[in-house]
């Protein structure tokens, strides 16, 4: 993001600003860059987002309104006609895909032989990038998953339908992986370099979120679900492999993951 925004021209971007739609990391890392930059910053959240995320965001300078999950690049396109401000899209843009890749590259220079790279899918932003980095080294050799939760499936829908799709109806937990699309152009990377896409239950999230925590990591549910996965056996036969998981986000409130620990215990 921060690439994509010193590609923009800074005098205007001073002037006009910047603005994006997000359900909470995407949103959080933009918010940050504007109060940093010193941008005038708008953030269209969905509806369905908790409230202490809404107040993060107003807390670090960004003007937030909430609309309906199917109005979310609506309301960005007219923000962006009426008042000139400069999108940041949060996962359909090759440059934010090209900076996510930096993840993957990460991964490799971490783990160079690792076999199976699980990542978290929303928009697939993230996992778009990974996977082309990973492919790009590796090869046949390692194998990149993506994972999206059940009631948020749309690139998964887009595998199934081999176009990039939309989800009629959005239910689960994890806010962060639940844009109503898959991008357009996550979507021509993601058929190209992953090798398939899984999907996680609510229940199997909480799981994940709960032993996460208990390893002394916090994790917000939408970060867990590539740990979902493989705990769940979705991934496949992984014993003996050097596997990587993304854990990405830890927005969360102490409420929020007070619940899912006890609804995990049960």
């Amino acid at each position: 993001m921060v690439n994509k925004i010193l590609q923009g021209d800074q005098l205007l971007l001073q002037e006009k600003g910047i603005v994006t739609f997000s359900a909470g990391n995407a949103g959080r890392a933009v918010a940050y860059l504007g109060q940093a930059l010193d941008l005038p910053t708008k953030i269209f959240m969905p509806q369905t987002v908790p409230e202490e995320r809404v107040v993060l965001l107003k807390s670090m300078g960004a003007v937030v309104e909430k609309v309906p999950s199917e109005q979310l690049l609506e309301s960005a396109a007219q923000c962006i006609e009426s008042e000139g401000r400069m999108l940041i899209h949060p996962f359909d843009d090759v440059d934010i895909i090209r900076g996510h890749a930096s993840c993957g590259l990460e991964i490799l220079e971490d783990v160079p032989d690792v076999d199976i790279v699980v990542v978290c899918c929303g928009g697939g932003g993230l996992l778009a990038g990974v996977a082309a980095a990973v492919k790009l080294k590796k090869g046949s050799q390692t194998q990149v998953i993506g994972v999206e939760p059940e009631g948020a499936c749309s690139m998964h829908l887009s595998f199934t339908k081999g176009e990039h799709s939309w989800c009629e109806k959005l239910d689960t937990i994890c806010h962060g992986l639940a844009p109503p699309f898959a991008g357009k152009a996550t979507y021509n990377h993601a058929k190209t370099f992953v090798d398939q896409v899984v999907l996680v239950t609510d229940d199997e999230v909480r799981q994940a979120v709960k032993r996460l925590y208990e390893l002394g990591l916090v994790v917000e549910a939408s970060g867990a679900a590539a740990v979902a996965a493989v705990i769940a056996g979705k991934c496949g036969a992984i014993a003996g492999k050097k596997v990587v998981c993304t854990v990405s986000g830890r927005n969360i409130s102490s409420s929020d993951l007070n619940t899912i620990l006890q609804a995990s215990a049960t």
